[in-house]
C-alpha cells in the first residue's frame, strides 16, 4: 500500500471530490442583463434559448438586478425568447455559440403587449469581452472547406497563432507534437467531448494522442494557448477542446470517398535530382455519417464509419561499404578533402618516445583476410551493396531504395443524446479505431537484418464518454462525466525468431535473449543493420477520466467549482536491444587511442578486425504500472460592470506517483552508506526496492497551487482589451512507465578492452567472458549492482515542471464582419526536464589531467571486497583512475543513470497579429503573423524522445548557463493565411439564382480555399563528430561565419561553411553555442482546394473536391547534418514536407 501520508491525502481528496458536483467544459455559456429602455433592470424576466436544430430549450430567470446566466449549452445555433410582464416579447434568431464561448447578451425590452414581438436577427459575436485567454475556434464548415488531405482535424491546430510544429515540422502532425507560445512540445491536453483522449508517454512527462475522430464527425474545436480557466490543468500550456457532432430533429447524412494516387502527385525533389521515378502510392478512404432523431425534441443519435487503406511510398538513402571495402581494401577510402583515410592495425602497436601507445598502419591500407573476424564476415553478408554513385571522395549516400508500405484502418463513432426535460440531459459516445501496418523490407523480402526502425504493427483504440447534466435551479447547474480511453499496440521485428548462433555468437546469448531478432551491427560512418533499438513493442494503455463541476450564479459572479480524477494504466514491453547491439568505432583503427584526426580510421575496418567498442543486451520483462492524478478548482468570472469582467481562479493538482502491480520498482536511497567502504571515498547510495509499505519510487509533489487571474474590458462597442496570467504544472516523470525497475531488468554490457583499447579482452564470439549480467531481482539487497555498472535507477524527486503564461490583447472590429487582434504573449518555464541522466559525472577539475592519466591503472581500494566475476574492473588489484574519481565509485565508476530532477528554464516573448473575417458574402478568412523569440538551456527533457524532432544533447552538464541559447523550437517569424470563398454564382448565391440547369451545372456551386504557411527555419545544432568530453556531447569551436551563400537548392550539399569550425582538444568544451543563430531552411507552402457542388434536390447535393498539399510543389527542405567532421556534414538529404500531393473527393449530402 501507499505510505500513510499519501493515503491520508488521497482520502481527503476523495472527500473533496465527492463534495464538489464538469471540469474541462466544452460547452458554451451566455451571460447578460435584461433592461427597459431607460436602462432599469427587469427582474423575473424569463430567458429561453432553444437549440434551432433540435428544439431543446434551456431557460433562466433574471435576478433582481436583471442579470441572468445560462451554462452548459452545446455549441450550435440558438433562438432566443425573452418575456416579462408588461413588455413586448423579444425574439432573436440564429445566435451562434462556439465551443467554450462565454457570450454576452444584453437585452432591452420595449413596453407593450407580450403577444407582440420584437424580432432581431443575430450576427456572430466578434469581440471577446468576458475572458482573457488566447486561442482559436475552428468550426465545422471551415474544417470541411479547407484543404486537409490528411483528413484529420488536429492538423488544423497550426491555424492558431503561436502554434508551431516541433523540430520545424509542417502543418500535418495529428498528435500533440506541437509547441504553443513557448511551451514544451507534446505537453498539451486534448479533450474530446470533455474527456481526455491523450495518455502519458511512459517516463517522459509528455502526452500522446490516442484518438482523433474523422473530420466529418467533428462539429468544431478550440485551441487554447495562453491563460485559461482554472478548470483546466495537467497541461504544458495548451488545450485542444474538440466536440463531435450530435443528431438533430432532421435526418442528415453524408457519404464520401477520397482518393490519393501517385499519378496525381509530383515527384520528390531528391528523386528528381537523382533521376528516379515517383514511387507508386495509393490511398483510398470511404465512409459516411448519419444523424437524426430517435424521439423528436428529446432523443437523438449520430453515427459515423470510415475505412482507409493505403499503399504509401517509403525510401531511404544510406551509406554502405563499397565493394573494395567489403573485401578489406581501403586504398580508395578518402575523406571529404580527398585525403586517404589511413587504416591502422590495433593489434600491431608500439610505445613512442613520449610513452604513448601507437598503432602501425596496415600495409597497403588493406585488412588481411587472415585477420578478419568470422562473425564480422558473416554479418557483412547481410549488408546491402551500393546501388548508386556516392558523394565525391567519401562515397557517402551510395545507396537508395524505394518501397511500398501497406496500411489499413477502421473507425466507428456512435453518439446519443437524451433530454429528460429542459433541466436534465444525458449524452454518451463510443468510438473505436483499428489500424494495421506492413512496412516494406528495403533489404529484400526475408532479410532479417532490415533496419530503419520499423516492423509489422497493429493497434486499436476504444474511447468513450458518458455525461449527465442537471439544472438544479435557474442559478445552479451541475454535471458529472466519465471517460475511458484504452488502446493497444503491437509492433514486431521484420523477421522474428532469428538464431544468434547462426552468426557465430555463443549459445548463452540466445538462451538469455528477451526476443530472438537480428542483432544491431553498427560500424561508425555506415548505416547500422539489424533490428533497431526499441522497435519491438507490446503495449496496452489507457486512462480513466472522472470529472464533475457545478456552476452557481450570484449577482455579477459566475462561480464554477469542481474536480477531476485520472487513473493511468500501462502494460508494456519494449526491450531495447533484445538480442544485442554492437558498435565499431573508427578510432580503433586510428594511430592514437584517444584522438582520431579526420584522415585516419574507418568503422568498417574496425568491424572486420572484430574489435567492437560498445555493446548492449537488454533483458527486460513486461511491466504493469499505474499512476493517478487529482485536480480541484474554483473559478469566478466576476462581471464588475457591464464593461469590465475579472477572471479569478485557483487550481490545485496532485499527482499520485506510479506503482507497479507486482512491486517490481526500485529507486536510489542517496542518504544511505554502501556496505562497501574504502578510506577517502564517499560510497553513498544504496539501491532500494519497493514493496507493499512503499509502492512508489517517488516522493509526492504537494505544492502545485495554480493561480489564474485575468481582466476583460469592453472599451467601446468595437474594442476590447484583455490581459491575464496563469500558472500551470506539467506532467511529472512519475507517471506510468513501461519497464520494471532496475534489478528486475538489465542492460548487460561488457568491455572489449580493460586498458582503454590498448589490447582486446573480449572477442565477438564470446563478448561476455566473465558471464552475462542477469536481473538479480531483490536477492542481493544493499549489494545490488555493487561492482557492476548500474542501470537507470530512479531518484525520488518527482517535481512537476512549471509553466507561467501571460498575455495582453487588444481586439478591434474593423468592418466587413471582421476583427483585428494584436497580442503580446509571454511564458516562462521553470524546473523543466533536461537530457541529463547521470548521478555520477566526472567533475571538470579532473578533466585537465588528460585521458592518459585518467585511464592509467592505480591501486583498487575495493580489491578483496568486491569479488563478483562479472565485476570486470573492481574485482582486480588495479583500476583506471577515473573510475574512482566519479561519485559512487562502488558502481564501477560508470555513469550511474537516473531520471534527473527538473532544473532547466525557458523564456518566450511574442507579438502576434491576427485578422479574422467571419463568414459573410461567401468569404471566410483567418490571417495571423507571429514574431517571437524563445531561449532555453535545454529544449527537450530526454534524448529518449528525440524522435519528436529537433536536438537534445548538452555539452557541459555542470554548467547550464553555458547551454543557454536559442531554443530548438524557436521560429522567429511565422505567418499563416487561410481562406474559403463561395463563388457568387448559382442557386442560393448572389448571382444566377434563376439560371437554367445547364448554366447551373457549369457555373454554379464553385468554392475555393487555401492555406499558406510562411516561416523562418529552426536554429541549428552542431556537434563534434568523434568528439570526446566527459558525460556530454562535445561541440566544435565556432571561429567564423557558419553560413554559406546561394539558393537553398544550391546548398543542399554544403549548408555550413566548414572553415567556421575547428575541432577542440579532448575534454575541452567547444565554443559553439548549443544552437546557432544560423538557421535551417524555412518553409513556404501553399495548400489549395477546389470544390464543386451539384444540387440533386432541395435537400440533397453531390460535391466534387480537388485538394492539393504543397500545391506549387515548392520543396521544403529538412535541416542539414550537423555533425562536424562527419563526411555528410552540412548535407540536406530530406524534406520536412513532401512533394505536391493531390486528393480527389466525392461527397453526397442528404
Amino acid at each position: 500500500m501507499f505510505q500513510r501520508s499519501t493515503c491520508a491525502r488521497l482520502s481527503l481528496a476523495c472527500a473533496l471530490f465527492a463534495a464538489t458536483l464538469s471540469a474541462q467544459s466544452f460547452t458554451a455559456a451566455v451571460r447578460g442583463t435584461v433592461t427597459d429602455a431607460s436602462g432599469a433592470a427587469i427582474p423575473a424576466a424569463r430567458i429561453v434559448l432553444t437549440e434551432s436544430e433540435r428544439n431543446v430549450p434551456h431557460s433562466a430567470v433574471a435576478d433582481d438586478s436583471g442579470r441572468f446566466q445560462l451554462t452548459a449549452l452545446p455549441p450550435g445555433l440558438y433562438n432566443v425568447n425573452v418575456e416579462a410582464k408588461g413588455f413586448r416579447k423579444y425574439v432573436q434568431t440564429a445566435l451562434t455559440l462556439a465551443v467554450q464561448q462565454q457570450a454576452t447578451l444584453d437585452i432591452q425590452l420595449q413596453v407593450g403587449d407580450i403577444s407582440t414581438a420584437v424580432e432581431v436577427t443575430s450576427s456572430a459575436a466578434l469581440l471577446n469581452t468576458t475572458i482573457s485567454n488566447l486561442g482559436q475556434v475552428i468550426e465545422n464548415k471551415y474544417i470541411l472547406s479547407l484543404p486537409n488531405i490528411g483528413r484529420n482535424a488536429m492538423g488544423l491546430t497550426y491555424m492558431t497563432p503561436g502554434v508551431v510544429g516541433s523540430g520545424g515540422r509542417a502543418n500535418s502532425d495529428s498528435n500533440t507534437n506541437f509547441v504553443a507560445n513557448g511551451s514544451r512540445n507534446s505537453t498539451s491536453d486534448v479533450l474530446l467531448d470533455g474527456v481526455t483522449v491523450v495518455t502519458v508517454e511512459q517516463n517522459s512527462g509528455i502526452t500522446d494522442l490516442k484518438f482523433s475522430p474523422s473530420v466529418d464527425a467533428v462539429q468544431e474545436f478550440k485551441m487554447q494557448t495562453s491563460f485559461f480557466s482554472a478548470e483546466y490543468g495537467q497541461t504544458g500550456g495548451a488545450v485542444v477542446n474538440m466536440v463531435t457532432k450530435s443528431g438533430t430533429n432532421e435526418y442528415h447524412g453524408t457519404g464520401y470517398y477520397f482518393l490519393r494516387h501517385s499519378d496525381l502527385n509530383s515527384n520528390n525533389w531528391f528523386s528528381n535530382r537523382s533521376g528516379r521515378d515517383r514511387p507508386f502510392y495509393r490511398r483510398d478512404q470511404l465512409g459516411g455519417v448519419l444523424g437524426g432523431p430517435v424521439v423528436r425534441n428529446k432523443t437523438f443519435f449520430f453515427a459515423s464509419y470510415e475505412y482507409t487503406k493505403s499503399k504509401s511510398p517509403t525510401d531511404q538513402t544510406a551509406t554502405w561499404p563499397t565493394l573494395l571495402q567489403r573485401d578489406g581494401n581501403f586504398s580508395q577510402t578518402f575523406n571529404s578533402s580527398g585525403q586517404l583515410m589511413t587504416i591502422h592495425n590495433p593489434f600491431d602497436t608500439f610505445t613512442n618516445a613520449a610513452g604513448n601507445i601507437e598503432r602501425r598502419p596496415f600495409a597497403g591500407n588493406i585488412v588481411p583476410k587472415s585477420m578478419m573476424d568470422p562473425i564480422a564476415l558473416k554479418a557483412l553478408e547481410y549488408f546491402p551493396k551500393p546501388n548508386q554513385p556516392g558523394a565525391p571522395f567519401t562515397e557517402t549516400n551510395n545507396w537508395y531504395e524505394q518501397g511500398i508500405n501497406l496500411s489499413s484502418g477502421h473507425q466507428t463513432n456512435l453518439k446519443g443524446d437524451h433530454n429528460f426535460s429542459d433541466k436534465s440531459r444525458i449524452t454518451g459516445r463510443y468510438s473505436y479505431n483499428r489500424g494495421t501496418g506492413n512496412p516494406a523490407n528495403l533489404f529484400g523480402d526475408g532479410n532479417p537484418a532490415f533496419t530503419f526502425n520499423d516492423g509489422p504493427n497493429m493497434g486499436t483504440t476504444h474511447a468513450m464518454v458518458a455525461e449527465f447534466t442537471r439544472a438544479q435551479s435557474p442559478t445552479f447547474l451541475w454535471s458529472a462525466r466519465y471517460g475511458l480511453t484504452y488502446s493497444t499496440y503491437f509492433r514486431n521485428p521484420m523477421v522474428p525468431n532469428f538464431d544468434l548462433t547462426s552468426l557465430g555468437f555463443p549459445k548463452y546469448m540466445k538462451d538469455n535473449a528477451t526476443l530472438l531478432v537480428f542483432p544491431t551491427i553498427g560500424p561508425e560512418g555506415y548505416q547500422d543493420i539489424g533490428t533497431e533499438g526499441w522497435v519491438v513493442m507490446d503495449r496496452q494503455e489507457g486512462v480513466h477520466h472522472y470529472s464533475a463541476s457545478a456552476n452557481k450564479f450570484i449577482g455579477g459572479h459566475s462561480i464554477k467549482f469542481g474536480g477531476e480524477y485520472r487513473k493511468n494504466f500501462l502494460d508494456y514491453a519494449q526491450p531495447g536491444y533484445p538480442s544485442g547491439q554492437y558498435s565499431f568505432a573508427r578510432g580503433i583503427t586510428c594511430k592514437d587511442r584517444f584522438s582520431c584526426p579526420g584522415d585516419e580510421g574507418n568503422g568498417l575496418a574496425t568491424m572486420l578486425t572484430g574489435w567492437w567498442t560498445s555493446n548492449q543486451f537488454h533483458i527486460d520483462p513486461k511491466a504493469y504500472t499505474r499512476s493517478a492524478y487529482w485536480g480541484f478548482f474554483i473559478q469566478d468570472d466576476w462581471k464588475l460592470t457591464r464593461k469590465l469582467t475579472v477572471n479569478l481562479g485557483l487550481r490545485y493538482d496532485f499527482d499520485v506517483p506510479r506503482w507497479e502491480t507486482t512491486n517490481r520498482q526500485s529507486y536510489w536511497d542517496l542518504d544511505a552508506q554502501s556496505p562497501v567502504q574504502a578510506p577517502g571515498y564517499n560510497t553513498r547510495g544504496v539501491f532500494r526496492f519497493n514493496d507493499d509499505n512503499k509502492r512508489s519510487p517517488f516522493n509526492s509533489d504537494m505544492n502545485n497551487w495554480q493561480p489564474r487571474i485575468g481582466l476583460a474590458y469592453a472599451l467601446n462597442n468595437r474594442t476590447s482589451i484583455r490581459t491575464g496570467y496563469g500558472l500551470f504544472y506539467q506532467l511529472s516523470r512519475a507517471t506510468v512507465f513501461g519497464h520494471t525497475g532496475a534489478g528486475f531488468n538489465v542492460n548487460s554490457t561488457s568491455n572489449s578492452s580493460l586498458d582503454s583499447n590498448a589490447t582486446l579482452y573480449a572477442k565477438l564470439n564470446n563478448p561476455y567472458p566473465d558471464g552475462m549480467l542477469l536481473p538479480p531481482g531483490r536477492s542481493l539487497g544493499d549489494n545490488t549492482f555493487i561492482g557492476l555498472g548500474a542501470g537507470t535507477i530512479l531518484g525520488s524527486n518527482s517535481r512537476n515542471p512549471e509553466y507561467h503564461s501571460w498575455n495582453f490583447s487588444i481586439q478591434r472590429e474593423v468592418g466587413w464582419q471582421s476583427v483585428f487582434e494584436m497580442n503580446y504573449t509571454g511564458s516562462r518555464g521553470t524546473h523543466l526536464f533536461l537530457p541529463v541522466t547521470t548521478l555520477s559525472p566526472l567533475a571538470p577539475q579532473y578533466w585537465s589531467l588528460g585521458r592518459n592519466t585518467l585511464t592509467s591503472a592505480v591501486t583498487n581500494p575495493f580489491y578483496g571486497q568486491i569479488t563478483d566475476p562479472r565485476a570486470t574492473n573492481l574485482k582486480n588489484p588495479t583500476i583506471q583512475m577515473y573510475r574512482l574519481l566519479r561519485p559512487m565509485p562502488q558502481f564501477d565508476g560508470t555513469s550511474v543513470g537516473t531520471a534527473e530532477p527538473p532544473r532547466a528554464d525557458s523564456n518566450y516573448h511574442a507579438l502576434q497579429l491576427k485578422w479574422e473575417k467571419r463568414y459573410s458574402s461567401g468569404l471566410t478568412m483567418l490571417v495571423h503573423y507571429t514574431w517571437s523569440k524563445m531561449i532555453d538551456d535545454a529544449s527537450y527533457g530526454s534524448g529518449n524522445y528525440g524522435w519528436l524532432g529537433g536536438n537534445s544533447s548538452l555539452q557541459n552538464i555542470w554548467d547550464l548557463r553555458s547551454e543557454r541559447s536559442l531554443s530548438s523550437h524557436d521560429i522567429s517569424h511565422r505567418a499563416v493565411i487561410t481562406g474559403a470563398y463561395e463563388m457568387p454564382f448559382g442557386k442560393g448565391r448572389r448571382w444566377g439564382a434563376n439560371m437554367n440547369r445547364a448554366w447551373q451545372l457549369l457555373a454554379g456551386g464553385w468554392n475555393v480555399s487555401g492555406l499558406a504557411t510562411l516561416s523562418a527555419g529552426m536554429p541549428l545544432q552542431v556537434t563534434q563528430s568523434g568528439g570526446n568530453i566527459w558525460d556530454g556531447t562535445q561541440r566544435p569551436n565556432l571561429v567564423g561565419d557558419p553560413s554559406t551563400p546561394g539558393s537553398i537548392q544550391s546548398r543542399t550539399n554544403g549548408w555550413f561553411n566548414p572553415a567556421a569550425f575547428t575541432k577542440p582538444d579532448i575534454d575541452v568544451p567547444g565554443s559553439a553555442p548549443r544552437t546557432l543563430s544560423y538557421r535551417g531552411p524555412g518553409m513556404k507552402m501553399f495548400d489549395a482546394a477546389l470544390l464543386k457542388s451539384f444540387l440533386v434536390t432541395e435537400r440533397q447535393r453531390f460535391e466534387f473536391r480537388l485538394e492539393a498539399q504543397n500545391a506549387f510543389n515548392h520543396p521544403v527542405f529538412g535541416d542539414p547534418n550537423g555533425s562536424f567532421g562527419s563526411t555528410s556534414f552540412g548535407q540536406i538529404t530530406g524534406t520536412k514536407v513532401g512533394n505536391r500531393n493531390v486528393q480527389l473527393g466525392f461527397k453526397y449530402y442528404f
